[in-house]
């Protein structure tokens, strides 16, 4: 395999890249070749260190990037830059986490959640149709194509459910995060539309070419779903003998500082704030950090008048925000360096130049079941959607049409955009759910592969995507 890949880059490539293709960075030129390198060496080794869980996600974020950066002799202008651009990006996502956490804190203090998972639980007495109820609600809470909303709106009160019937929060942040992954194929969707620019096709067009393989994950997911319920009552999940729904939500377990913080009387006004500001982000065009800011300003005010006590409530929020906070902004550091130094591009061209010299009838079909996996490792996707993907629909056009190609990398590269390290939105889901990275990719990377692939498989089946 290493003389394979040698020979194919250094022999094929490496005379026309290391002659012409030459780059600059700070005060010294590298290969394309080497930048590329560099690239894909630091996305793997992040996802290594990360998965070992040996430090706290901000850290090798932060480090390992700032190692690759001095490796190409930056200037401190060059590093800069390329640092404060990619925090730049995770400022709305800091604020919007931010302000959410303090909302829904706000709504699990004052008693609204009890009530609606309450009333919940009479409709989902088991385990198993709680598992389910997860998987329908992450497709309707991704109707609008946004990870970060999904996670706010289904986690917090399914956690809640999760813990009265002693279901491991693990599980529910898998099934909501397939769910979503598998939902990120929708139209509206940030990669479908990079995909109908990179190709300038209509983004519904992909979707009707992408709908068996859409239709077969979201069976997966119910699947999952169903297998998770049976290993859990096998754990001992479920209601204890006698136990009745509508007093597992009861304040008889609070401690006396909970009952004084909540505020039943205030209950429909509370529900009616949810309702906004959940029709404010699908509809108003408002970012999502603007909604949460406002709506939770009101909340504080309206449910704990007074400083004295608005103080204590953020305190109590602080530890969850800080560490969610510190893992966004790092995020922003990696992201930052390898989309503004050369390497990303670098690497593009690399792979674009392999697959190039290996094109086939087939090609399609075999990188179909590579996407996957190349996604996991952190291949960039804007740079598959508006060069890769069309490069090798152009090389096979005689055997794929543009919406084929874009269906074929859509519904194997996004199921698992929630267990990829440089997912932004996934923190937000792991910090509500009070998981690690490593345990989330460990617990759900195997089922994201199996949907990707078996996505991909059955369109070729029926025929939607030619092999």
């Amino acid at each position: 395999m290493i003389i394979f890949v040698y020979n194919r880059v250094y022999k094929s490539y490496g005379p026309v890249i290391n002659s012409s293709k030459r780059k600059r960075c700070g005060g010294s030129f590298m290969s394309v070749t080497t930048y590329a390198i560099l690239g894909f060496a630091m996305m793997l080794i992040l996802t290594a260190v990360l998965v070992s869980g040996k430090f706290t996600p901000s850290i090798p974020m932060i480090v390992i990037p700032i190692i690759f950066a001095v490796i190409m002799h930056p200037t401190f202008a060059d590093l800069s830059d390329w640092v404060t651009s990619g925090l730049k990006g995770q400022v709305s996502n800091a604020a919007m986490f931010t302000f959410a956490i303090i909302f829904f804190g706000v709504m699990m203090d004052a008693g609204v959640f009890d009530k609606i998972v309450g009333k919940m639980m009479l409709g989902a007495k088991t385990v198993t149709a709680v598992c389910v109820l997860t998987v329908l609600a992450t497709i309707v809470g991704h109707s609008d194509g946004s990870g970060a909303t999904t996670f706010l709106i289904v986690i917090p009160p399914f956690l809640m459910i999760y813990k009265r019937l002693k279901m491991r929060p693990i599980v529910l942040m898998c099934l909501v995060s397939i769910t979503a992954g598998v939902m990120n194929c929708l139209p509206w969707g940030g990669p479908c539309g990079r995909l109908a620019a990179g190709f300038n096709i209509s983004a519904t067009d992909i979707l009707v070419a992408e709908l068996p393989g859409l239709v077969i994950g979201l069976i997966c997911c119910f699947a999952i779903a169903l297998y998770y319920a049976r290993q859990e009552k096998k754990r001992g999940a479920g209601l204890e003998a006698g136990a009745d729904t509508a007093d597992l939500f009861s304040e008889a377990d609070k401690t006396e500082e909970e009952k004084a913080l909540l505020r039943p009387q205030l209950f429909w006004f509370n529900v009616a704030l949810i309702v906004i500001v959940i029709i404010a982000m699908f509809a108003s065009g408002l970012p999502t950090f603007l909604c949460f800011m406002v709506a939770a300003a009101i909340a504080l005010i309206v449910n704990y008048p007074g400083t004295k006590i608005q103080n204590e409530r953020l305190k109590s929020y602080a530890p969850t925000v800080l560490t969610m906070v510190s893992v966004l902004f790092a995020s922003g550091v990696f992201t930052g360096v390898l989309n503004n130094s050369p390497m990303k591009d670098s690497m593009v061209e690399v792979v674009s130049g392999i697959l190039e010299g290996s094109a086939t009838a087939h090609i399609n079909t075999v990188m179909g079941f590579l996407w996957g996996p190349l996604s996991a490792i952190g291949l960039n996707h804007e740079a598959c959607a508006y060069t890769i993907v069309p490069m090798l629909q152009s090389i096979a056009a005689d055997h794929i049409t543009p919406v084929q190609a874009a269906a074929s990398y859509l519904m194997t590269f996004v199921p698992q955009v929630f267990v990829n390290p440089g997912t932004a939105a996934m923190y937000i889901g792991l910090g509500l759910a009070g998981i690690d990275f490593k345990d989330h990719w460990k617990f759900t990377f195997k089922w994201v592969m199996l949907i990707c692939t078996l996505c991909f498989a059955g369109s070729i089946l029926v025929g939607t995507i030619p092999f």
